[in-house]
């Protein structure tokens, strides 16, 4: 018995098989440094932003680390009167953020807050960070 296969219906295999390309999981991929995402971190309370504030990174998690133990912090600058931490060379992954501060507008001044954030791709992006006052 010969079988023949007509041409429209190859050209319809070769696609429909072109298009079954496997899902890229960004979660295995742990996060971290050695790659060219930036990831630029405001923190704020309200409508307010919190100009003395240190940010704090955890690569590979969305939780806050059991330990206490961050891989990485730094205090906020002020870029054009926001306050802002930048986080570069990035690889795509997980990442945990915790801030503490202060802002004197506020009773208790004290302030502090956490955000995660998925980077499935090498690329910049500006997050916020809210905060809530507490008493240390």
């Amino acid at each position: 018995m010969k079988v023949i296969i007509s041409i429209p219906f190859l050209i319809a295999i070769c696609i429909l098989a072109s298009n079954c390309k496997p899902k890229v999981n960004c979660i295995s991929s742990g996060g971290g440094k050695g790659g060219t995402g930036i990831i630029h971190i405001t923190p704020t309370h309200g409508n307010y932003y919190i100009d003395s504030c240190m940010i704090y990174i955890k690569y590979g998690s969305l939780n806050e680390p059991g330990d206490g133990i961050y891989d990485d912090s730094q205090k906020c600058v002020l870029i054009d009167t926001l306050p802002v931490v930048t986080f570069d060379s990035l690889k795509p992954g997980l990442y945990y953020f915790y801030g503490n501060g202060y802002h004197v507008g506020f009773s208790p001044p004290y302030v502090k807050g956490a955000a995660n954030y998925t980077m499935c791709t090498d690329h910049e992006v500006s997050l916020y960070l809210p905060t809530d006052p507490y008493n240390p």
